[in-house]
């Protein structure tokens, strides 16, 4: 994940010196965010973290926090996903606009990502019995990942290069 967002940045980048950018790359790894990952890696990771609600209330604040965060993480995807497009297409779009959909998103984005690290995975690790480990297998499709998995879909293998 967080090689597509460097990704993502580098042609932004490109984009911010007036350098000519590589959008459909941008396009391709919004894609595989806004589809594979908003719409089948966040549910799983939902369902992980559903076993967790049971400990404390802390920790099913935390987890209420992560479903906000995925929920706000599809809207802002959609949005960006869509202001790509719009420029793909030669729609005019201004350009402070544009950075601030990107700038919004990625950072949102980066933000879960260290949440997730740092504060949910380890709880998970110390705190979900085997038998818990047991009934998530299966949940998640690692060789089905069209990007990341055994067989890499035909769409996401520029982004798949890129990375």
């Amino acid at each position: 994940m967080v090689q597509i967002l460097n990704a993502i940045e580098r042609e932004l980048g490109h984009l911010e010196g007036h350098e000519a950018a590589d959008l459909p790359l941008v396009h391709d790894a919004l894609h595989y965010l806004t589809n594979y990952a908003d719409l089948y890696h966040h549910p799983v990771e939902d369902r992980l973290f559903e076993h967790l609600e049971r400990v404390d209330e802390s920790t099913r604040q935390q987890v209420a926090r992560l479903r906000e965060e995925h929920q706000a993480l599809y809207i802002k995807g959609k949005a960006f996903f869509d202001a790509v497009r719009e420029v793909e297409s030669e729609v005019a779009m201004e350009r402070r606009e544009f950075d601030l959909l990107a700038r919004d998103y990625l950072d949102t984005q980066r933000q879960h990502l260290d949440f997730e690290e740092a504060i949910m995975f380890p709880l998970a690790r110390r705190v979900l019995t085997e038998r818990d480990w047991e009934a998530l297998a299966g949940l998640g499709d690692s060789e089905g990942d069209p990007l990341f998995g055994r067989l890499v879909h035909q769409e996401y293998e520029r982004l798949k290069n890129a990375l």
